[in-house]
């Protein structure tokens, strides 16, 4: 086999799942933002087998996900564990897009500063390498304290792929500028000194079925080896290469010059039988093979979950991120009574979410009038008596010229009218969405809250007296993170954003 051989071959391995990774990210923005739809689209975090790890304590005792993750990160992670266990931290140097982005530029470093680059002292690089093992630990313990993902604004891997979104915090843009700045000094700086799932891929490098050995009766002692190794380690040193530090790149065996000469001095072994040596193709097909092979399976059968999965049991589960469709479905509603309710155009899909379809109808979501409040109280009310609906919103049924109003049934109403039920409400009150107990006048200063989507609750917290007395006032639990966004607390809480506007008005 021709040296490098192997290397080309990881590379075109690593360039398809950055490629891949970017195409779930931008499809998965482009789908937010209703710009476009593509097919198999999951956001990041439910592709990542580290979401599996910071799941395992809130899962096994609360039976829940982590906030943004879903059981796929479940599938992620047995793939991962099954690839470990066999070969080690092949992920690592295979797969993980982030060190792949940290390598090329690696290879910038390299041509810039040559024999100076990854010059990093030994005892300074020793300690630093333990670093990783601290972020592991702090997030795993703030990940289950606080059920969300406290990791995300300064996880390189997350923002440097989500870059050109509005969900990135200062902080992330940070991370990815150090990391990136880092790579050209350093080799996989974030791989070697930060990375929590690195960290826990490297452990299986000591048990893995298959190990690099080396035989030092033929080594000729050229330290090439050494000098390939991207995680720095001196491979010249050890009769098998179980360093945590090692991502199973294969380049120390490709730069073994003894090698070439059939002595086989730095091979891929199997444990039961180290004596015969491993092509080096084998052990990369075998794993990538069973990692896609996995995920591929379990996505065929249902398994390959990248959503949360809803359980409806009042209409009080229904949040701004449930689709028409799951209003439909769950709650034995006709589709063309719920559309001609809230005057819904025909041409809006049934799979959009609720907090999405003012916006497709080009209203103006300041003014809420097709509101997730409306269309849950709406379907409490659906099949009671159309005086119960409008009790709840306090309206007198003789200034709509409705009489026997007990004896008609909501959907019945919707059927027999000619405009369905709120355009009806809105011709009689002339009444804006926001809501019947501000006054009118006071609707126009609710433009002045500058409260956005995106805006967290860092910026909320700036707004308002009594931080605490907010979150009591809206259900929101106190250990939330501060980086949640308004659209967050939509789909958790479904807490509309003139909720919050009128809240910070008050």
């Amino acid at each position: 086999m021709k040296r490098k051989k192997i290397s080309k071959f990881r590379f075109i391995v690593q360039i398809f799942f950055v490629v891949l990774i970017l195409y779930l990210s931008v499809g998965h923005y482009l789908s937010e933002k209703q710009i476009a739809e593509l097919p198999g689209i999951a956001s990041l975090h439910a592709v990542c087998p580290f979401g599996g790890v910071v799941n395992l304590y809130t899962f096994f005792t609360t039976g829940n996900y982590v906030q943004k993750l879903h059981q796929s990160d479940f599938i992620m992670l047995i793939a991962l564990l099954i690839t470990l266990i066999i070969g080690g931290a092949f992920f690592c140097g295979w797969i993980c897009p982030l060190g792949s982005v940290q390598e090329w530029f690696g290879k910038i470093g390299k041509k810039i500063f040559k024999q100076k680059y990854n010059r990093v002292p030994k005892k300074i690089d020793r300690l630093l390498r333990y670093f990783k093992y601290f972020v592991l630990a702090w997030v795993i313990f703030q990940t289950a304290r606080s059920s969300t993902l406290v990791f995300q604004n300064i996880d390189p891997y997350y923002n440097l792929f989500n870059i050109w979104t509005d969900e990135i915090a200062l902080s992330g843009y940070i991370s990815v500028a150090i990391t990136l700045f880092l790579s050209l000094f350093i080799e996989r700086p974030f791989c070697r000194y930060a990375c929590p799932l690195g960290a826990v891929n490297g452990l299986f490098n000591k048990i893995s079925f298959f190990n690099i050995k080396r035989d030092e009766k033929s080594c000729v002692n050229c330290n090439l080896c050494n000098k390939s190794c991207p995680s720095g380690i001196q491979i010249s040193d050890k009769n098998y290469i179980k360093d945590t530090s090692c991502i199973r790149c294969m380049e120390c065996t490709e730069s073994c010059p003894v090698n070439d000469k059939k002595e086989n001095t730095l091979k891929m072994t199997f444990i039961i039988n180290n004596k015969k040596k491993l092509n080096s193709f084998i052990l990369p097909v075998i794993l990538l093979v069973i990692f896609i092979g996995t995920i591929i399976f379990t996505y065929i059968n249902g398994s390959f979950i990248t959503e949360r999965i809803r359980v409806f049991n009042t209409t009080e589960d229904i949040r701004g991120s449930v689709t028409i469709q799951e209003i439909i479905d769950n709650f034995d509603i006709e589709k063309n009574i719920l559309y001609k309710a809230f005057g819904i155009s025909g041409n809006i899909e049934s799979e959009t979410k609720l907090k999405d379809i003012q916006l497709k109808m080009g209203m103006d979501e300041d003014y809420e009038i097709i509101s997730t409040e409306k269309i849950r109280e709406f379907t409490k009310f659906y099949n009671m008596p159309l005086s119960e609906y409008f009790s709840y919103y306090n309206i007198n049924s003789e200034n709509l010229n409705i009489s026997d109003s007990d004896n008609i049934l909501l959907k019945d109403f919707v059927l027999s009218s000619e405009k369905g039920i709120i355009p009806l409400i809105l011709d009689n009150y002339k009444v804006s969405e926001y809501s019947e107990d501000i006054p009118e006048e006071e609707h126009k200063d609710l433009s002045s809250v500058n409260i956005k989507g995106n805006s967290t609750l860092y910026d909320i917290k700036d707004q308002v007296n009594n931080f605490e007395e907010f979150l009591k006032n809206f259900g929101i639990t106190e250990n939330i993170s501060l980086s949640t966004t308004v659209k967050e607390l939509r789909d958790l809480y479904g807490i509309e954003i003139t909720d919050i506007k009128e809240y910070i008005l008050k």
